[in-house]
C-alpha cells in the first residue's frame, strides 16, 4: 500500500477530524493514485482545480470487505470502468452529499439517507459540498451473488434493479444501514474487525442477506410471495426430501414422481407453484449446491472432475458456466479462496 502524505496537511490533525489517515495528499493526483493502489483502478476528475485539492482518507480492506472514511477539500466526480472491480457499495456522508445516478434517474444521499448500488450499474457520482466527508463501504458483489443463489435457489444475472436510496427513518433502512456503519466503525483506524476475518466474512453475508430481503429490487416479490404463501403441499415436501436423501445416485423425475405416488405433471406444477422453478432445476441447484460446499472445505483433497462426477455434472465447460453464475467466480477461484482462509 502506498502512502502518501502532503509537507503541510490542508486538514488539522487527528484530534480535529477523528481518524488517523492511512493516505493524505493536496493534490487530486496523488488521491486518484492512493484509492488505485488500495482498492482498483477507477475514473475520476474534480470539478475545482485539481492542484489545491487537499484530502485524507483512511482505507482498511479485509476479505470481501472494504472500509474507506474520507474528508476532502472540495468536489468530484468518480465513475467505474470495466476493470474496476464490481462491488456493492454503500455511501454514508457526514457532512456534504453524495449524487449518484442510475439510467436516467439521479438521486442524492445525506443526512437522514445513505445511498447502495452496485457500482458497475451506477453512472458518475459527483461528491459535493464545502469540505465534504463520508464513508463508504465495498462488499464484494459474488458476495450478494452467492447469497442471491442461496436465497432463491437458481442462479440469477447480475442486475437485480436495486433501489439507490436507503431511508434511515424506516425499519428496514436503519436496519441495512446500522450494519453498514458498524462495519465501517469496526474497520475504521485498524479497529477489532480487522482482526477477524471470520468475523468479517460472517458480517459481510449478512449484510447481503438483509439487503436482499430488505431492500427494494425486482426480486422484492419474490420474497413477499415466499413470506405469505400457503406451506408446500405434500407431495412437493416428500419431493424435495427424496431428491435431499438421494442427491448423489442417478435418477429421474419420472422416478421422483412414482416415489412420490403423483403424475409428472402434477409434480412439476407443484414445483412451479410453491418452488418457483422445475424439479429438475431444483435437483440441479442443491447438486451445484453441493460441490460449492465441497470446493469451500480446505480439506477436500478430490479433483474438480472428481467432485463434479459424483453430483453429475459431466461437461466440464458447461458446468464452470452454470457456476460462474451462480456464484460469481470460477470453481478453481473458490477451492483457492478457501484454501487461503483461516482454519
Amino acid at each position: 500500500m502506498v502512502w502518501l502524505r502532503s509537507q503541510k496537511p490542508a486538514y488539522p490533525r487527528e484530534r480535529d477530524y477523528g481518524f488517523t489517515p492511512t493516505h493524505e495528499g493536496d493534490d487530486f493526483e496523488s488521491m486518484v493514485q492512493a484509492f488505485t493502489t488500495g482498492y482498483g483502478v477507477f475514473g475520476a476528475k474534480p470539478l475545482h482545480d485539481e492542484r489545491n485539492f487537499a484530502w485524507a482518507t483512511d482505507l482498511r480492506a479485509s476479505g470481501s470487505l472494504t472500509a474507506v472514511h474520507s474528508v476532502f477539500h472540495s468536489s468530484f466526480e468518480v465513475r467505474t470502468l470495466d476493470e474496476t472491480p464490481q462491488h456493492l457499495a454503500f455511501y454514508i456522508p457526514h457532512s456534504g452529499s453524495i449524487r449518484l445516478t442510475i439510467g436516467n434517474r439521479m438521486v442524492e444521499g445525506g443526512a437522514g439517507r445513505i445511498l447502495m448500488a452496485n457500482n458497475h450499474q451506477a453512472g458518475d457520482r459527483t461528491v459535493q459540498g464545502d469540505q465534504p466527508c463520508l464513508d463508504a463501504l465495498l462488499l464484494d458483489w459474488k458476495v450478494v451473488r452467492r447469497t442471491l443463489f442461496s436465497l432463491l435457489e437458481t442462479p440469477t444475472l447480475d442486475s437485480i434493479d436495486l433501489e439507490p436510496v436507503v431511508d434511515l427513518a424506516t425499519p428496514s433502512g436503519r436496519l441495512i444501514g446500522n450494519l453498514a456503519q458498524t462495519i465501517v466503525q469496526g474497520m475504521r483506524n485498524g479497529g477489532p474487525l480487522l482482526s477477524s476475518p471470520l468475523a468479517v466474512s460472517t458480517m459481510s453475508e449478512t449484510l447481503a442477506d438483509l439487503v436482499i430481503r430488505f431492500g427494494h429490487h425486482r426480486l422484492s416479490a419474490h420474497f413477499e410471495k415466499k413470506k405469505v404463501s400457503a406451506v408446500a403441499p405434500w407431495h412437493v415436501r416428500r419431493a424435495i426430501d427424496y431428491m435431499h436423501a438421494n442427491i448423489a445416485e442417478p435418477f429421474t423425475m419420472s422416478m421422483v414422481a412414482d416415489q412420490v405416488g403423483i403424475s409428472l405433471r402434477a409434480l412439476q406444477t407443484g414445483f412451479k407453484a410453491f418452488r418457483g422453478t422445475s424439479p429438475g432445476a431444483y435437483l440441479r441447484t442443491i447438486r451445484l449446491k453441493a460441490v460449492h460446499d465441497q470446493l469451500r472445505d480446505p480439506f477436500n483433497q478430490q479433483t474438480l472432475r472428481d467432485i463434479c462426477t459424483t453430483w453429475g455434472f459431466f461437461h466440464p465447460g458447461r458446468f464452470s458456466a452454470i457456476y460462474r453464475s451462480a456464484f460469481g467466480e470460477s470453481p478453481r477461484d473458490t477451492r483457492l479462496r478457501a484454501e487461503s482462509s483461516p482454519r
